[in-house]
């Protein structure tokens, strides 16, 4: 029977192994063996892309769990150094080494520290050309001592599955700033006990060298400049382009049986001018509307009368009397209810309209 690493009960703990999925077939691997195939994937990406060489520090906090100790989890401080190969914008691969500063279980009164190396393949999943999510697979070789008051010191080493998922930003393209959560399974052996290592980690790295970019930046081809002999350029006048002036429609509204135009809409009557002004095509259509008191003949008259003043009004402003057209509907096309006083106002209206042209 073999101690847990916290508690004080008795459990017997056997070094879990791994399954691997690989083309099909279950593999029973322990994690040297993955260790083994992360260092060669690397090999073989190596020699296909150009690496780059990059250093970082970290440091966070761990919380150990232990199925057999139910008290309060135990908490300590992480820091670490690291460096690694960056062979793409999303894939590399770094070696470092983690402290884990002592963890006290007190109800127990048994003390753990913890030390590993590390070697784990990253990807980075980009949102952004400098904002990214990632992911960190590997393993890890880890050195853990064991204290207790009733005891002596145990000391053992051995291999554990490591993973770690979390954001990063990089602040220009040698310096990135990341955070994430990091999880070591199974630290300790069945004489010790085992417990799982969680973490929340900061880690800062600085890429040497022009660092590898995302690929979201666009090129340029470059133009390939031949040694031929001159040749006479033949210049010619490039065809003017033609555009088009959106259709532009505008009205305003009138008092009760008035034909003063408003000072909001002689305001715009002088945008109209603007078009006259700078357009030798346009022209402008100009229609008078009443609403429905009264009798029709009246209404236009009236109608005609309005749409007569807003004419004036703008040849006042400086249009082209040519250019102008103008009629009055009286009450035939309302565009709201002449049963409300609201709807009547809507209707007592001149509208002034430039059709497309082209320039």
């Amino acid at each position: 029977m073999a101690e847990t690493v916290l508690g004080v009960d008795l459990a017997k703990n056997v070094f879990a192994l791994h399954r691997v999925e690989h083309k099909g077939h279950t593999v029973i691997c322990k994690p040297q063996i993955i260790l083994l195939i992360s260092l060669y994937s690397i090999t073989v990406s190596a020699a296909t892309e150009p690496p780059q060489f990059f250093a970082g520090v970290k440091g966070g906090y761990q919380w150990a769990l232990d199925g057999n100790y139910h008290h309060s989890n135990p908490e300590g401080t992480i820091l670490g150094l690291y460096s690694g190969l960056q062979f793409s914008p999303s894939w590399s691969w770094d070696l470092g080494y983690q402290y884990h500063d002592e963890i006290k279980a007190n109800a127990t009164s048994v003390n753990v520290k913890t030390w590993l190396i590390e070697s784990t393949l990253r990807y980075d999943w980009y949102l952004q050309d400098n904002l990214s999510l990632y992911g960190r697979l590997g393993a890890a070789y880890w050195d853990m001592e064991k204290a207790q008051r009733s005891s002596n010191k145990s000391d053992v080493t051995g291999f554990s599955p490591l993973s770690e998922v979390g954001v990063n930003y990089n602040f220009n393209p040698n310096v990135g700033l990341s955070t994430g959560y990091q999880y070591l399974d199974s630290i300790g052996k069945s004489k010790t006990g085992k417990y799982n290592s969680n973490g929340l980690l900061v880690s800062l790295t600085y890429t040497f060298g022009s660092a590898t970019q995302p690929a979201f930046i666009e090129t340029e081809l470059t133009p390939i400049i031949e040694d031929t002999p001159a040749k006479e350029t033949v210049t010619g006048k490039t065809p003017p382009q033609i555009q088009t002036f959106s259709r532009k429609t505008i009205y305003g509204l009138f008092g009760f049986d008035s034909i003063e135009p408003s000072q909001e809409f002689i305001d715009q009557l002088t945008e109209i001018y603007s078009v006259f002004n700078s357009y030798q095509q346009a022209r402008a259509t100009v229609v008078g509307h009443t609403d429905s008191t009264g009798s029709a003949h009246y209404n236009q008259n009236l109608s005609e009368h309005r749409a007569q003043a807003v004419v004036d009004k703008l040849i006042e402003l400086g249009a082209t009397p040519t250019k102008l057209e103008w009629r009055g509907e009286g009450e035939s096309q309302p565009v709201a209810d002449n049963n409300t006083a609201e709807g009547r106002a809507k209707n007592r209206r001149v509208e002034v309209t430039i059709p497309s042209f082209q320039f």
